[in-house]
């Protein structure tokens, strides 16, 4: 029987990071197969297969381009699933891309979620998984995810501390014994820090930029090597005259900007650090936070968040793929997520 054949008939795990920002599953055994935003393009009011126009990296293509009758809709928000139906069609045309849904057998899944959602939401999480199909549904809480996508061993009596800076929300977790200890969540991250920088030439400009642009100017603040004293050019759109222009800036500028929600995740780190016992915070001294998530990309904010608690931080490697990666490491711990 060919090797083709087998994979097909063979039994499988699956870790899925279900994101605001975007959308990764992991095979066990053939590692991470697919990454997409987590977009959706449908005809107004038509979620029906004929409705839908484009998905994941197409549905980013377009967004932002579309006709009055199309709509680009990010289906989940804050970290937690917004649109049940929509989410549902996403995530089933992401498997089925990713291959999963041309095998005989149905996956055992597991699937991150944030510590901080209600029961409602958690069962969402639930919903959207079985849609593809599953032997069984296993739930890990992203800030467990990512710490073993860090390389840590969780089990250790020594605490560490993880702060999951995503796009839609951020969690500070302090880990010990193979658990949660505190956590401590707030709904901000990378989509703020956008909307912030939207306002800001609003307001400064009376410039209109799109969500695309504002991630361009977030791209550049991210670099290692960004001088802050640079002019640099902006595209948009003038409130007055509705015409197309452009407008220059100093990136210095936007320091302000993005310390408002910057400041609000470094007040969840406080509040971490405040509720976790005396005997672990020893811990923390010597084993630092560690930043995973798009949002800790941002330059200098490791050593903003130094400046501010004492307690020494690192960047994660690839600290966007932490949680996905951890998930796929714990897919060999599975019967312990499944009564999750």
């Amino acid at each position: 029987m060919s090797n083709k054949i087998m994979k097909k008939l063979s039994s499988f795990d699956v870790a899925i990071d279900l994101g605001t920002y975007k959308t990764a599953i992991y095979v066990r055994g053939e590692g991470i197969v697919l990454e997409e935003p987590s977009l959706i393009t449908f005809r107004n009011g038509d979620l029906s297969s004929r409705g839908i126009i484009a998905v994941g990296d197409e549905a980013k293509k377009i967004q932002g381009k579309e006709p009055m009758f199309v709509t680009t809709v990010k289906p989940l928000h804050g970290g937690v699933v917004e649109h049940l139906e929509a989410t549902q069609i996403m995530i089933k045309h992401f498997a089925a891309k990713a291959g999963l849904l041309k095998r005989f057998r149905k996956p055992n899944i597991l699937i991150s979620n944030p510590v901080a959602i209600s029961n409602i939401e958690r069962r969402a999480v639930r919903d959207v998984a079985s849609t593809i199909g599953s032997k069984s549904i296993g739930l890990i809480e992203e800030p467990i995810a990512a710490a073993i996508g860090c390389g840590i061993d969780i089990g250790e009596s020594r605490a560490c501390m993880i702060v999951d800076a995503g796009w839609g929300i951020t969690e500070a977790a302090v880990i010990s014994l193979g658990g949660i200890v505190h956590c401590e969540s707030e709904r901000v991250g990378g989509a703020l820090i956008i909307s912030s920088i939207v306002e800001y030439f609003k307001k400064h400009y009376s410039l209109i930029i799109g969500e695309k642009t504002a991630a361009s100017i977030t791209s550049v603040l991210s670099d290692v090597d960004c001088k802050f004293e640079l002019d640099m050019c902006v595209r948009g759109m003038d409130i007055g005259s509705r015409l197309p222009c452009l407008r220059t800036f100093k990136l210095e500028e936007l320091k302000n900007v993005i310390l408002s929600p910057l400041s609000s995740i470094i007040g969840t780190i406080r509040k971490t650090l405040e509720n976790t016992p005396p005997m672990l915070s020893a811990d923390l001294i010597d084993n630092g936070i560690i930043l995973t998530g798009g949002t800790a990309l941002l330059k200098n904010f490791d050593k903003l968040i130094e400046a501010q608690t004492g307690v020494p931080v690192r960047i994660a490697k690839d600290p966007y793929r932490c949680v996905i990666r951890g998930g796929g490491m714990a897919l060999d711990y599975l019967d312990r997520f499944k009564s999750a």
